[in-house]
C-alpha cells in the first residue's frame, strides 16, 4: 500500500467517520466530543492542533507553565503531543505531528479521538486552575502531570 496524500487521508478519515469531511486548502476542522480539531496539511506530515485556551491569571502562571513543561517532557502528560503559546493571542495550544504514511482512516480516528482526549483533559485542567496561594501549600499538587495523563 502506498502512503496517501492530505487529500486521500481526508476522505478516508470522513470514511471511517461516517461523514463528508471537507479538504479546505489543506486544512480540516472537525469537532471530537465536544473540542474542535484542525488537521492540516504539512507535505508528509498531518499537523493537529487544539485550542486549549487562555492560561490563568498571573499568580498561577508559573505553577502551571511549570507543569506544561513536565507534561511536554517525553510526552509523559501529552498523549504524543506538545503544548505551547499562540504568541498572537496568548492562549494555550496543544500540537501533534504524524507521518502520513502511518495512517489510514482507522488509524486517523483513533489519532483524533486520543487527542480530542487529551485536549479536552488540558482544556478542563487550565479552565478550572485555581492555586491555592493562600493555605502556603504546594499549588502544583493537584497538577501531577502523571496523575492525569499516561502515554
Amino acid at each position: 500500500m502506498s502512503a496517501m496524500n492530505f487529500k486521500e487521508f481526508i476522505e478516508s478519515l470522513g470514511q471511517a467517520l461516517g461523514m463528508r469531511l471537507e479538504n479546505a486548502g489543506g486544512a480540516c476542522g472537525l469537532e471530537v466530543d465536544g473540542v474542535t480539531v484542525m488537521i492540516h496539511d504539512a507535505d508528509d506530515l498531518v499537523l493537529l492542533t487544539a485550542e486549549i485556551g487562555p492560561p490563568p491569571p498571573e499568580e498561577g502562571l508559573e505553577t502551571l507553565f511549570s507543569t506544561v513543561l513536565k507534561a511536554n517532557w517525553l510526552y509523559r502528560g501529552t498523549g504524543g503531543a506538545t503544548l505551547a503559546i499562540n504568541p498572537e493571542d496568548g492562549c494555550i495550544w496543544l500540537e501533534k505531528y504524524n507521518f502520513l504514511e502511518r495512517l489510514d482512516g482507522e488509524k486517523g480516528v483513533e489519532m483524533l479521538t486520543r487527542f480530542a482526549e487529551t485536549a479536552r483533559t488540558w482544556r478542563d485542567l487550565v479552565a478550572g486552575f485555581k492555586p491555592d496561594v493562600s493555605s502556603g501549600g504546594d499549588p502544583s499538587r493537584d497538577l501531577a502531570v502523571g496523575d492525569f495523563m499516561q502515554v
